[in-house]
């Protein structure tokens, strides 16, 4: 990746024609602290990070997710403000990076009016980034123009969404506060910068904003479609050919996500909601042309679009529902790690919160699990930690990092189900075998372990043997 993206905790100066709407723009500041995925009892420091938001309707606050991932406390203020409230997290979309607050006391809406969301915009448009950066305390303002739309790395993420480049000055603290049109409408959400660069900067656009606001309507949520089936395109005329296709619309399906139910290998897709596939896999939006799943962006998970495809050399219309991937390794966010502490051992689902600080991220993971026999029953792959917690229980074994298959006898599916298979062993002896390893063991005298943890709470200061 050439490109790095730098995520914004502020805003500049500018002119706006129109009035500010600055008694709706809010300064966010929020007390974080990082729990410790190495050793999943402790947290990390207290840090205060600062950020912007906007009222929208419902006496909302609308902001970015990384403002206030992992804050224990919130407070937020407008321009002038003598008072500080006290806010929480409603919703929160770390694949959007975005979230709602919600604030207890309703008088700080008092004097505010809530900003409208607009999906009028288009390259070339004038915007004005509205905020509270760095450097000062007042709201601050910078204008600029909308470079491009189009498919842009989340950086919080990691995913690939719709996304505006905006050339207004974007600094830290600039994060969450609104870009907004002539009207005063809100066309985006300050997001993220490039780094080493001058004046690029990225807004979560409308579109985005409203699937999020739509996924909160059932209480929870969903998130976006980011299915990993695969399919090839048709560029190529001996290879349309071959499909019997004419024109040039359409790709074919060639790897099915392990939650894909509505496709089928060799489907070709023509359309999406009456929208056609080109053969290069691009479709025509109202922001120009763009791969085709965007269109799988404007609803949240769980929701349908149509399908027209050719299956079996028949054109039919199939309903698609939106789905999140398979994943054995995964990313945690505003989660409190799971452990279990066993005869000193420390077992916990594998996820990249743990693999980053050991630097051990490997993207093969993945495909490791996926394509290996012995994990075709996981849900979720546990792992026994590095770090172990010396006591004579497991004096002359070395934790590896081994991943469990199975605790007497028993293959694991989950977490949850590990710990139960532990808290359920009844036999003189509890044996743990694992995936990586063919023969390896860890065989403990399971009257002796579970009477350990009275012993090593005192020697290493815990409260308790787990977290689910």
């Amino acid at each position: 990746m050439l490109k790095k993206l730098m995520l914004f905790l502020c805003l500049a100066t500018g002119l706006f024609a129109a009035p500010q709407p600055s008694k709706s723009i809010v300064k966010i500041t929020s007390s974080v602290s990082l729990p410790s995925y190495q050793y999943p009892w402790q947290n990390g420091k207290i840090q205060e990070f600062g950020g912007s938001g906007a009222i929208i309707a419902g006496q909302m606050i609308l902001t970015s997710a990384h403002v206030v991932s992992n804050a224990k406390f919130i407070q937020v203020a407008k321009e002038n403000g003598s008072k500080k409230y006290t806010a929480h997290i409603k919703y929160i979309s770390h694949q959007a990076d975005l979230a709602l607050l919600e604030v207890k006391d309703k008088s700080f809406f008092e004097g505010s009016e809530a900003l409208k969301i607009s999906t009028d915009v288009k390259q070339g448009d004038t915007i004005t980034v509205l905020g509270f950066p760095i450097g000062g305390t007042t709201i601050s303002t910078t204008k600029g123009v909308i470079s491009r739309i189009e498919r842009t790395l989340y950086s919080w993420s990691y995913e690939s969404m719709l996304g505006i480049q905006v050339d207004a000055a974007i600094n830290p603290g600039n994060s969450g506060g609104p870009a907004i049109n002539a009207k005063g409408e809100i066309v985006g959400i300050a997001m993220q910068g490039l780094a080493k660069a001058n004046n690029i900067a990225y807004i979560a656009p409308s579109l985005i904003i409203n699937t999020f606001l739509l996924d909160t309507k059932d209480g929870k949520i969903n998130g976006y479609d980011n299915s990993d089936t695969k399919v090839q395109y048709l560029n190529n005329d001996t290879l349309k050919n071959h499909y019997e296709l004419k024109g040039d619309k359409g790709v074919v399906v060639t790897h099915l996500d392990k939650n894909e139910h509505d496709l089928r290998l060799g489907d070709i897709i023509l359309s999406i909601d009456n929208i056609p596939i080109m053969n290069d896999g691009n479709i025509k939006t109202p922001y120009g042309v763009m791969y085709y799943k965007h269109a799988l962006h404007s609803k949240p998970v769980g929701d349908t679009l149509k399908f027209t495809i050719i299956r079996d050399k028949k054109n039919i219309d199939i309903t698609y529902t939106l789905k999140q991937k398979h994943q054995i390794v995964y990313t945690e966010k505003d989660k409190e790690p799971r452990y279990l502490i066993y005869g000193g051992f420390i077992f916990s689902p594998l996820t990249y919160n743990y693999l980053l600080p050991i630097s051990s991220a490997n993207v093969n993971f993945e495909f490791y699990f996926l394509e290996n026999c012995k994990t075709k029953h996981f849900k979720e792959a546990v792992m026994m930690l590095y770090e172990t917690l010396p006591h004579e229980i497991n004096t002359g074994y070395k934790s590896h990092g081994d991943i469990v298959k199975s605790v007497n006898g028993v293959d694991v599916v989950n977490f949850g189900h590990f710990v139960k298979l532990i808290d359920a062993s009844n036999t003189p002896l509890t044996i743990i075998e694992f995936v990586d390893e063919d023969f390896k063991k860890i065989i403990l005298d399971t009257k002796k372990a579970k009477e350990s943890f009275e012993e090593i709470k005192v020697i290493y200061g815990l409260s308790t043997d787990r977290r689910l």
